[in-house]
């Protein structure tokens, strides 16, 4: 199982999503834990490291827990993203490990060639929950 946080961030409808570089799929922004990390030092950590923004930690909250099977892994490999609500300072912009960043609309990404399954069942959800 590969744990991971990620930063869900809505604006105007539309979800704030990242491509690394050699990847189609598009993901939240996050990524994997350091030794001894807390989910907070984490996703701090990722979000300036993707996007170039300063996460405001008073405005963190949870979101939800998604599991899954992990894109672009060998078989069988499964994915657990730790998801929380927050706001950042700045504007994103694609970092040096970060392709494109932006955000897009519930058709938008449903319209995407590829997908990871576990971020399309959280895009899924906030369609859900009508917050995009």
């Amino acid at each position: 199982m590969i744990e991971t946080v990620a930063l869900v961030h809505v604006r105007d409808l539309r979800v704030l999503l990242v491509r690394t570089h050699g990847r189609k799929a598009f993901y939240l922004p996050g990524g994997k834990y350091e030794p001894g990390e807390t989910d907070l030092a984490a996703l701090t950590r990722e979000v300036a490291e993707e996007t170039g923004c300063a996460l405001l930690p008073e405005t963190v909250r949870p979101y939800g827990v998604f599991e899954g099977t992990a894109h672009g892994q060998p078989p069988g490999t499964e994915v657990r993203i730790t998801c929380y609500f927050g706001e950042f300072t700045g504007e994103p912009t694609a970092s040096s490990e970060i392709a494109e960043c932006g955000y897009h609309t519930y058709d938008e990404y449903s319209a995407m060639a590829e997908t990871a399954p576990v971020v399309h069942a959280i895009v899924d959800d906030l369609h859900r929950r009508q917050l995009i």
